[in-house]
């Protein structure tokens, strides 16, 4: 064996553990643990799932799924007729394409939301008369999961 090949060898050996210990490093976020429940994928199919209720004329069905702040704010009816109201300006939905998750974390010194993490689903709509309109349904992350917050149909982005 050459005189290179065995100090190579050495440099392998003492330098191996060092490798090996910065593979794993470099691999470890790819293996990191999310929150749970704030995945977009997550809030997409509650999203998706909350808006096939709603279009079904189901909302009373949606109060046990609605965040715990908004029910000390509005009595069940209010909600309902107030999410039905929104509802009525939609018309008739061909299809609904999500546009866009985003995600926002209310610190603690926060009064009105409350502390939290909350999320926006919007949605562009195509209506079975040609027309597109937005959707917005917003949701609060709670140990159950996403509960509802809101909902908001919109004419213009």
């Amino acid at each position: 064996m050459c005189q290179f090949e065995t100090n190579a060898m050495k440099y392998l050996r003492f330098f191996r553990p060092a490798l090996l210990t910065m593979f794993i490093c470099a691999a470890a976020p790819a293996q990191a643990q999310t929150e749970p429940g704030s995945s977009a994928d997550d809030i997409i199919s509650t999203g998706l799932a909350t808006l096939k209720m709603i279009d079904e004329n189901r909302i009373e069905e949606l109060w046990p799924n609605v965040s715990a702040f908004v029910k000390t704010r509005k009595p069940k009816d209010v909600f309902v007729q107030e999410l039905r109201s929104a509802r009525a300006t939609v018309g008739a939905v061909q299809k609904r394409e999500w546009a866009g998750v985003m995600r926002i974390r209310y610190l603690e010194d926060s009064v009105t939301p409350p502390p939290g993490l909350y999320a926006n689903l919007d949605l562009s709509t195509t209506l079975k008369d040609g027309r597109t309109v937005f959707e917005k349904v917003s949701f609060r992350l709670e140990p159950s999961g996403w509960q509802l917050t809101g909902y908001e149909p919109r004419q213009a982005q």
